[in-house]
């Protein structure tokens, strides 16, 4: 069984991690470096949908056990 936010949600947030990067400027000083990571990060995160999320849980949940047959 995988972990459903590493497949399901942390994938699509790295690849608009990505894009954000892509579109801004690089800040100078160490402060402007943290405040925008921390608003590129609020900016992926918000792009992602919340069916994303509740799909991603669906699918590492087990629906029915079938029978098994133990020796």
């Amino acid at each position: 069984m995988y972990q459903p936010l590493d497949v399901g949600v942390m994938g699509p947030l790295k690849s608009s991690l990505r894009s954000t990067w892509v579109y801004r400027k690089s800040p100078k000083t160490a402060m402007e470096k943290r405040l925008d990571i921390i608003e590129r990060t609020i900016i992926a995160w918000n792009s992602i949908d919340e069916g994303t999320v509740c799909s991603s849980f669906k699918k590492a949940i087990p629906r029915q056990f079938e029978a098994v047959e133990f020796l």
